[in-house]
Parts: structure tokens; C-alpha cells; sequence
């Protein structure tokens, strides 16, 4: 008898913790996708992905915003870019923190939070053209939300030799976990400097490619 006990609550607690795993691995961020936004002199998502006039020795960059995260732990952010245009600026973070600082050809002074709030660098690949880094929150809630949140702000200084006349893009890649580590790729997105047209709305194309497995 006592050993049918144990065996029940030996069973319960597999049961319960297989049924937490499920909830966990169930919350796999499927409808989420992410934006980028060029205007820095304004808090929260506007939008925007291009910049014109940009000339050597500047910085330009844009935030990166995730939207309907059913569960986010942590996040992988890659960019990309011609090396030989550009380096990496350390404004870039996962929180916005400028005073009085030119990007974009304006003088932005701005601050707001990662929508996970403080976050932990896990590892970061710094190279010439290419930048990547995985952060998460290693306590409390995962972040569950509808609307835009910041996970990124990148800035690169143009060099001393770019002139108007010249152009480059950066392209951007993002992923999300959940608790249980699955990991959902968002897609990639594109900035242009001096070139390209600027686009704010996503075609229907690309609304529907978020939504694909």
C-alpha cells in the first residue's frame, strides 16, 4: 500500500512537470516578428529605414523593436554590413541610452528600456562587417506582448572616406527563446545609407512570411 503511494505521487510530479514542459514549449512565439526604426530622436517604434546625406565620420543606426512575443527569455541579434564604409559604434545596446549624441544627421538625446529590462550579454561575435550578440533576462517573467518593444539599438561611424555619394546597407537578423530554449527566427530586414527607398509598412508579402514555420 505505501508503495502504491510513492508510485502515485512519483507519477503526479512526472505528470505535472511534463505538463509545465508542454506549456513552456507551447509558448513558441509564432506570430512574433520585428522592425526596425530610423527615428531616434523619438521614443517607442516609428518606423523607417533609410537615411540620406550621411557623409564620413557619422553615425547612423536605427532600433530594433519585436512585436507578439507570447514568451521571450533571451534574443539573438545579427548584423551585417560593408566593413570597409563603417564600423561598429559602442552607442549600440540593448537599451537606448544617448545624450546629445548625432545619428542619423540630428542631435538625439533619448533613453528607454530593453522591453525585457535589464539583460545579461551571453556571448558576442565582433568583426570586421559583422556584428552579433545573444542576451537574455536571467530572472522574473519572460516578456509577453502585443505591441512593439526595444530588444537593440545598433549604430555603426561611418568612415573618414564616405561621402554622399556612397551607400551601403546594413541587414539585420533576429531571433527569440522562450523558457524552454526554442529558438523562433524573426526574418531579416534591411537599412540603407544614402540609397534605396524608404518603406515604413511591410508589404502583405512580408507580413505573411512571418507567419510561416
Amino acid at each position: 500500500m505505501i508503495y502504491m503511494k510513492k508510485c502515485m505521487v512519483v507519477i503526479f510530479v512526472l505528470i505535472l512537470a511534463l505538463s509545465l514542459s508542454s506549456v513552456a514549449f507551447a509558448q513558441t512565439n509564432k506570430l512574433a516578428f520585428f522592425s526596425i526604426d530610423s527615428d531616434l530622436a523619438t521614443k517607442a517604434f516609428q518606423g523607417g529605414s533609410i537615411v540620406k546625406g550621411i557623409e564620413g565620420g557619422k553615425r547612423v543606426g536605427f532600433a530594433v523593436y519585436v512585436k507578439n512575443t507570447d514568451q521571450m527569455r533571451s534574443f539573438i541579434v545579427d548584423f551585417k554590413w560593408d566593413g570597409k564604409k563603417a564600423d561598429f559604434a559602442t552607442n549600440s545596446g540593448a537599451s537606448i541610452s544617448l545624450d546629445e549624441v548625432a545619428v542619423n544627421g540630428a542631435t538625439v538625446t533619448l533613453s528607454e528600456d530593453n522591453i525585457l529590462g535589464t539583460v545579461s550579454g551571453l556571448g558576442e561575435v565582433k568583426e570586421t562587417g559583422h556584428y552579433t550578440i545573444t542576451c537574455a533576462k536571467l530572472g522574473g517573467d519572460a516578456a509577453a506582448i502585443t505591441d512593439y518593444g526595444l530588444v537593440y539599438l545598433f549604430v555603426v561611424k561611418t568612415a573618414t572616406t564616405f561621402t554622399k555619394d556612397d551607400s551601403f546597407t546594413i541587414t539585420a537578423k533576429v531571433s527569440v527563446l522562450n523558457d524552454g530554449g526554442v529558438q523562433k527566427e524573426l526574418g531579416e530586414r534591411a537599412f540603407y545609407v544614402n540609397g534605396a527607398t524608404d518603406v515604413k509598412t511591410s508589404t502583405w508579402g512580408e507580413i505573411k512570411n512571418q507567419f510561416k514555420d
